[in-house]
């Protein structure tokens, strides 16, 4: 016997009346069964691939708010989208870290999670890990390194099924919140008390973009020699619990191709770190170009009011992580008019780049018109089995 969760008609197998439905669709096919005997079937599904579309934070919380009709009936046009399986809008660790920075955290990441469906990102650390094991083998095999990213790095391999009808929600540990809230303001405060400085910037953009990586390259380091250090001073706790970046490091020192030695591969891990492979990485070379466009910005007399700038810039170091890192994966993403000005500069073009569309509040009808193309191009095979798989589904 199983449970039904659509009864449809009286099994064929016991005549049971309308004893016999959908239990559950598990990626492929529609599984019925009857909730009195044995009796079951498979019902295949068309191959289906999902357009992905990434709401950062300012999105989704203008839409929990409930404050804008337009945001609320551009958020029932995306549920409807993925409720038809041609949309998905998973959510990640940066959505976590962030939404806990709310006092009414619990409700929102409840808003996040259904409106992602269950579908979730790989953690931030993994999809880097990945893209530093894809540049560091184009260096070793001497390749172009302008490398494009794969989809599992990010997604799992049910991102483009059909989706069933319950999903399981694993709660996590999310440290201090109010320490973490306070290094917030701590952080985007100190960021705003560089601009004086950066106003007396005589270098160009680019040669900003190669400041920022060679920062980036130091930062891997720099972490890497404070493990090893904590380590050497007999500090072993830091075995357990150090930053993710001497993780990094250490794979790469520990990783045979890069020498026999130890000397030789950390000689060979430095070289790789200050190399166009590790500059093309998305996770660096789009943050090194959002952090230059920004200083250009301020140059030009951007963020004047230390004040406006702090609450302007208050969610920047999450939207620099989530897209950097997650960007290049998408189709779409959805984020504030001040992401949105830095990522349609010339210096970042995350769209040129890398093919992902940039919707904000300044442009929502070209996001309208995006999501309504989407939804005119579902298949008419996909469209016509949606009926079977989600019998109370309006298509």
């Amino acid at each position: 016997m199983a449970i039904v969760s659509y009864p449809l008609a009286d099994c064929p197998g016991c005549r049971g009346s309308m004893s016999f439905g959908n239990v559950d669709v598990y990626g492929s096919f529609i599984l019925r069964g009857c909730g009195r005997c044995r009796y079951n079937e498979r019902v295949p599904l068309p191959d289906i691939q999902k357009r992905k579309l990434y709401l950062d934070q300012s999105f989704l919380s203008l839409v929990f708010k409930a404050e804008d009709n337009r945001y609320l009936a551009i958020a029932e046009k995306i549920k409807s989208i993925c409720a038809k399986q041609a949309l998905v809008v998973p959510y990640s660790n940066v959505h976590e870290d962030e939404t806990h920075q709310w006092k009414h955290y619990e409700a929102l990441l409840d808003f996040i999670k259904a409106t992602a469906r269950g579908h979730e990102l790989r953690p931030t650390y993994e999809v880097v890990q990945a893209q530093f094991d894809t540049a560091l083998e184009l260096w070793l095999t001497e390749q172009n390194p302008d490398f494009s990213v794969e989809q599992n790095d990010a997604f799992d391999k049910g991102i483009d099924e059909w989706e069933g009808y319950y999903r399981i929600d694993v709660g996590g540990y999310y440290g201090d919140i109010e320490k973490i809230r306070a290094a917030k303001i701590t952080s985007i405060t100190g960021l705003v008390d560089t601009f004086d400085a950066w106003r007396d910037s005589v270098h160009s953009i680019e040669e900003h973009i190669n400041l920022e990586l060679a920062s980036g390259a130091d930062g891997y380091i720099n972490a890497y020699k404070a493990y090893l250090a904590k380590v050497d001073a007999g500090d072993y706790d830091v075995l357990f619990d150090r930053p993710i970046n001497s993780k990094y490091v250490e794979r790469m020192v520990r990783y045979g191709a890069l020498g026999g030695s130890l000397e030789e591969r950390v000689q060979s891990t430095l070289r790789f770190l200050y190399s166009p492979y590790f500059a093309a990485m998305p996770a660096q070379s789009i943050s090194a170009r959002i952090y230059a466009e920004l200083r250009e910005q301020v140059r030009r007399g951007a963020y004047a009011n230390k004040a406006k700038a702090i609450a302007r810039l208050s969610g920047f170091f999450f939207d620099v992580d989530h897209i950097s890192i997650y960007g290049p994966y998408f189709d779409g993403i959805v984020v504030d008019r001040s992401m949105h000005e830095l990522l349609r500069s010339n210096s970042v073009d995350l769209t040129r780049r890398w093919g992902t569309k940039v919707f904000s509040a300044s442009n929502l009808d070209e996001f309208e018109v995006w999501l309504r193309e989407i939804e005119q191009a579902i298949p008419l095979e996909h469209r016509e089995a949606l009926p079977s798989a989600y019998p109370r589904l309006l298509v």
